[in-house]
């Protein structure tokens, strides 16, 4: 397995300047050249139907975290550097399982084995290496003073490009993110009141909160994918806690296919093309009719590449995302003052802290969501807004259907 892999083979000038502009910059606030995702699934009462939770014994965890560099080599778009850790603690025969898997795969995709010393080992492949640790109790956990059940254990795993040099905090990252962000709080949801596109422009202006809807409507993968790919959770969005059931092991059997799996999302960015839903965007913001940043998570840069000013939410090296936005004064630096209402679009779970922000703030909050997806097989998902309230209004359509019928309204088409 060589580095630098190759994503996409040819860039077309288009596309260069796109990877310079917009790709290989830190305008939004976090640099796309390097992707870095971390999911946290563990038992507890309040996730009791995903994670299998029954009772205080139940205390298994799963800690994923990528840390990708991208750049350009000639005119070929390619992953210079990679670094994945899983970070497991489990009920130990459940260790062991693991650590069986592991190894099988190992052999399977023909790694060496480099070193072997009690519960470590670290194997090589090309410009890979591969490391696995087990332990009693984690050390970022004992430096916390959190304890586990007596008859678990812990494994980590990480697999990284040779002469990798990540950040200092890095391998922090995910636990700095479990121990001090801890469980997202949930909003019971309400009942928002339907509405029609056109009557979204009685609150306008608008600042607008952006997800994966739109992307996927111009050919990028939704971020469900990366949950199939990592092993997140399953179609059911149950958690994965067994090896049998953990998608990132692949990677060892076959790492070719593993990074081309990795990669996809990055290289549909660097392929995708604004739809007419971004050209509206764009015209409105334009008028005046939104204001502000978008507000955004997404890994393309289909906004920016037409000119709108974008501010990422994806910042696993800071605070989460208030305080980060007050300024000296205590003053949001985020929503814009001009605005009577935030239009989420696309957006579920993940960024419900704008919200909750906007709210304070006594803004309009206006959803635009189909709340289904298409599964890579092809089956339609059901997947609601999580929680929408009493007096937040909602348009239940594709942002591709939506926004034109808004735009067209407006200038009485």
């Amino acid at each position: 397995m060589h580095f630098p892999f190759v994503v996409v083979s040819e860039l077309t000038d288009a596309q260069l300047r796109r990877y310079e502009q917009h790709i290989n910059s830190n305008e939004t606030g976090w640099h796309r050249r390097w992707a870095e995702s971390i999911w946290r699934r563990h038992q507890h009462p309040s996730n009791a139907a995903l994670s299998g939770w029954k009772d205080s014994h139940d205390a298994r965890r799963r800690l994923i975290h990528f840390y990708d560099q991208y750049g350009v080599l000639g005119r070929q778009f390619v992953l210079e550097k990679t670094y994945v850790s899983l970070n497991l603690t489990l009920p130990k025969d459940d260790i062991a399982e693991y650590r069986e898997c592991i190894s099988d795969r190992l052999r399977a995709g023909q790694w060496v084995c480099a070193a072997s010393s009690g519960d470590q080992e670290s194997w090589s492949l090309g410009d890979l290496e591969a490391h696995c640790a087990e332990f009693d109790h984690h050390p970022e956990d004992a430096r916390r003073g959190k304890s586990n059940p007596p008859d678990y254990r812990h494994l980590e795993l990480r697999v990284q490009t040779r002469q990798y040099d990540y950040p200092s905090d890095l391998v922090s990252r995910p636990w700095r993110w479990f121990h001090e962000v801890g469980l997202r709080a949930t909003t019971p949801p309400g009942r928002p009141t339907h509405i029609t596109p056109e009557e979204i422009a009685a609150y306008l202006p608008a600042q607008v909160e952006l997800g994966c809807g739109p992307s996927m409507e111009a050919g990028v993968p939704p971020l469900s994918n990366l949950h199939r790919i990592y092993g997140v959770s399953r179609p059911d969005f149950s958690f994965v806690f067994r090896a049998a059931d953990d998608a990132v092991l692949d990677m060892l059997a076959n790492p070719e296919s593993g990074y081309e799996k990795m990669t996809a999302i990055h290289r549909a960015c660097v392929l995708a093309e604004p739809t007419t839903f971004y050209h509206c965007l764009r015209d409105l913001w334009r008028e005046g009719q939104f204001v502000g940043p978008v507000i955004s998570n997404n890994f393309d840069c289909l906004c920016v590449d037409l000119g709108l000013p974008e501010v990422s939410l994806r910042r696993y090296d800071t605070e989460a995302y208030f305080p980060l936005y007050l300024d000296a004064t205590d003053r949001d630096s985020l929503i814009d003052p001009r605005a009577r209402s935030l239009l989420v679009i696309g957006v579920h779970a993940d960024r419900r802290m704008v919200q909750q922000r906007a709210r304070e703030l006594n803004l309009r909050i206006i959803y635009i969501d189909p709340e289904k997806y298409i599964s890579p097989g092809g089956t339609p998902i059901s997947y609601p807004v999580e929680s929408p309230q009493d007096e937040d209004l909602f348009v239940q359509m594709t942002a591709g259907d939506a926004l034109p019928r808004l735009y067209k309204s407006l200038r009485g088409e």
